[in-house]
C-alpha cells in the first residue's frame, strides 16, 4: 500500500470542496505512472461518486483555475493530467485555443452563410430558440 503526503493547508483549504480535493489526490497519485497521469472521466466518476461528466468537468476546471493541475484530452478518450507549471501553461494554452476554435465553428453554423459560388445568394439558417 502506497501513501501520499499532502500539506495540511491543502486539506484544510476552505475554497476547494471535498470532491475537488479527492479528485486532485487521485490524479496526483498517478503522476509517476509510466506514461504519466492518464485517467478517464469514467474512472474518476467511479472513484469519487460524482454522478455526471458535467459536474466532474466543473471540478476539474476549478482545479485548473487554482493552478493545481492541467489536462489535455488524448486521442483514446482519456485525459493526460500534469502538475508542473511549464507543462501546465502549454496545456492551458492548447485548451484555450481548442475552445476558441469550437466557439468560432458554432458561430459560423448559427450565422447566415453566403454562398461562395454566387455572391448575391444568402442561405438563411433558422435558429432554434
Amino acid at each position: 500500500m502506497a501513501f501520499e503526503k499532502f500539506e495540511k493547508d491543502f486539506l484544510n483549504n476552505k475554497i476547494l470542496n471535498s470532491h475537488e480535493k479527492v479528485i486532485f489526490i487521485i490524479c496526483y497519485s498517478f503522476r509517476n505512472a509510466p506514461y504519466g497521469c492518464r485517467i478517464s472521466h469514467k474512472y474518476l466518476m467511479q472513484r469519487t461518486g460524482i454522478g455526471s461528466r458535467r459536474t466532474l468537468t466543473k471540478y476539474l476546471d476549478r482545479l485548473t483555475m487554482f493552478g493545481l493541475l492541467a489536462r489535455r484530452q488524448e486521442l483514446n478518450g482519456t485525459n493526460h493530467y500534469v502538475f508542473d507549471k511549464e507543462t501546465m501553461q502549454e496545456y492551458i494554452s492548447h485548451n484555450t485555443n481548442k475552445r476558441r476554435r469550437i466557439s468560432l465553428s458554432k458561430k459560423k453554423k448559427s450565422n447566415p452563410q453566403i454562398n461562395q459560388q454566387i455572391g448575391n445568394v444568402i442561405n438563411m439558417v433558422k435558429k432554434d430558440v
